[in-house]
């Protein structure tokens, strides 16, 4: 990743070193309550998270640890 369009860590965070140190320190409170809103976010809607079930390949006839659906053929759409 030294290739020139990967930018590197402090290429991202140049701008905020224009900023007085007040503001500076501002931006980057804000910037990490962001990041920790996001987190809980992620962490809150994976509390939901369904598995989703074991689907049998259709050469899988014999299995019986997993779901056996009914498969039609493909149709084909007119365009």
């Amino acid at each position: 990743m030294s290739r020139p369009e990967f930018a590197g860590v402090g290429e991202v965070y140049r701008p905020l070193g224009y900023l007085p140190a007040g503001l500076r320190l501002i931006a980057l409170a804000v910037l990490v309550v962001v990041g920790m809103v996001g987190c809980s976010v992620a962490w809150i809607d994976q509390q939901s998270y369904v598995e989703s079930p074991n689907i049998c390949r259709a050469h899988e006839v014999e299995r019986t640890d997993c779901v056996h659906v009914e498969r039609r053929p493909v149709e084909q759409v007119s365009r």
